[in-house]
């Protein structure tokens, strides 16, 4: 391996490579992504009538298509509005944005390879609130639906989806992948290998990686600091630390000065292993390099001691944060990733590392917000979402942050969770409305289901809460046949009833 990559120096190695990697040419002006010649059908020989009513309809059939091709250019200018200011604003996107651009461009019928490339990027690691697997669902349907529409793939999407692939620990086969493009027709690139290299490097095969350099060797292609990066985590996931660390003094052998991402991937390495002193000396060996590593940097590694299982050793990662312009919005992406991978705990830790910010009127900003909503999406014991609430409020950083959960809870629908929520807030003495109850009862009278709405009465009952009336004609009543059936289903409260009874003339 030492002796392949060496050889980068009778290559075009070019330090810059990976960061210089530009478009394709679909990049230009918006006017440029539809453009093209209207395909007419062959007309053979017609009378001077027929001739000119094919000309009316030909030139009908033209408009229509342009404005087809208008309406769609200004749909993917929407589209592109909306994600790139999101991932601007906050470095993601939400599955929900996601989804409703992605049936929008499906509804025109008309997608574009632009479109596509637009959504399969962000199938990966701008959906932090989305679980793995998931995301390479989305990323696999949205390839067949678009395709199945008539996007045509280049080069740019296949490197787009490896990239995802990468992002989300995706299991592939990368002789399949190379397999499929030839099938399709579409010649690899340099990217291609790249990515591929990573592939095989992120689960640990050395070999494969090896085969990989061999062919980029072989057709001249330069051997850039990312694959040198991928290099140091295969080596270390195969279980080789000492090759690991060499590839930076082979890197400077080869001319090229490594990276922050070169030490990120070796910070990662000793990461998975809770190597401490291999920590201390990469990150040293970093400073020294005047290779200055950015919170960004740091959040990986965090990240990656929370996969491994390596908590006590965190607490000195976040020490060395140093809030820089950007912190929040990278905190806040971490913070959702580590909910997601189910290590509530570390992003609460993260969490607490926030700038509190107060209002005019002196009052907390209700820093968590986005913390807490994503504990109930994801089904976080209640035990710990209450923990983080009464620190929060401990804290002066919530001014109501049970409240603000059983909001969400309701809003998910999650009637368990919602009713011990309530049950919580009463027991803090703060006050419970029937009006709570009316998004548990929504979908049930919806579904006209009989049992969901008995469930979330019987959980008003051990409240202590009875239903107004509005509750019981707009929320409960509706769900039954007739009157008769409501009584006998509602006997079961005796507060119920005293309403019903109230109600019934």
């Amino acid at each position: 391996m030492a002796a392949l990559l060496r050889s980068a120096r009778l290559l075009k190695i070019s330090p810059s490579g990976f960061l210089q990697i530009t478009g394709t040419k679909r990049n230009g002006a918006l006017s440029r992504l539809y453009s093209g010649a209207v395909a007419s059908r062959r007309t053979g020989v017609c009378s001077p009538v027929c001739v000119r009513s094919y000309a009316v309809a030909t030139e009908q059939k033209d408009e229509a298509s342009i404005a087809v091709k208008s309406k769609q250019a200004q749909q993917f200018d929407w589209a592109l509005t909306k994600l790139e200011s999101s991932v601007r604003r906050t470095g993601r996107v939400t599955k929900t944005q996601l989804l409703r651009i992605f049936h929008d461009i499906c509804r025109t019928g008309y997608p574009s390879g632009n479109q596509a490339l637009l959504l399969l990027r962000s199938c990966g690691s701008l959906l932090p609130e989305m679980p793995l697997a998931e995301r390479s669902e989305l990323a696999h349907r949205v390839w067949e639906k678009l395709q199945e529409l008539g996007a045509q793939y280049d080069v740019s999407h296949y490197n787009a989806l490896l990239k995802v692939y990468l992002q989300n620990e995706f299991k592939f086969s990368p002789t399949d992948f190379l397999a499929k493009m030839e099938a399709a027709n579409v010649l690899p690139n340099r990217v291609t290998y790249q990515r591929l290299i990573a592939a095989y490097c992120q689960n640990g095969d050395i070999e494969g990686a090896s085969t990989i350099l061999g062919f980029m060797k072989s057709k001249d292609l330069p051997i850039t600091e990312a694959v040198f990066s991928s290099l140091v985590t295969g080596h270390a996931r195969a279980g080789d630390m000492e090759s690991a660390k060499n590839i930076l003094a082979v890197m400077r052998g080869a001319g090229i000065d490594p990276t922050p991402d070169t030490y990120v991937s070796l910070l990662n390495a000793y990461a998975e292993k809770g190597d401490v002193d291999g920590l201390k000396t990469t990150l040293e060996a970093a400073e020294s390099a005047d290779c200055s590593l950015m919170d960004r940097d740091i959040m990986q590694v965090i990240f990656t001691l929370a996969k491994a299982g390596y908590q006590p050793l965190i607490p000195d990662m976040i020490e060395r944060l140093r809030h820089e312009r950007g912190y929040v919005p990278d905190a806040m992406n971490l913070c959702l990733s580590l909910i997601t991978q189910g290590q509530e705990d570390t992003a609460f830790s993260i969490l607490k590392t926030f700038p509190s910010l107060v209002s005019d009127n002196n009052e907390s900003s209700n820093l968590g917000n986005f913390f807490l909503r994503h504990c109930v999406n994801v089904d976080t014991s209640l035990e710990k979402v209450a923990h983080y609430c009464k620190e929060l409020q401990d804290l002066n950083l919530h001014s109501a942050p049970l409240t603000f959960v059983l909001s969400c809870s309701l809003e998910a629908k999650k009637i368990g969770t919602s009713l011990e929520l309530m049950r919580l807030l009463k027991e803090q003495n703060l006050p419970i409305r029937p009006h709570y109850f009316w998004p548990l009862l929504t979908q049930p009278v919806k579904e006209n289901d009989v049992a969901g709405v008995l469930e979330v009465i019987k959980g008003m009952e051990k409240l202590g809460i009875a239903p107004d009336m509005e509750t019981l004609s707009n929320y409960i009543l509706p769900v039954f046949s007739d009157m008769e059936t409501a009584r006998q289903a509602l006997k079961v409260s005796g507060r119920l009833v005293l309403h019903f009874q109230a109600k019934d003339p």
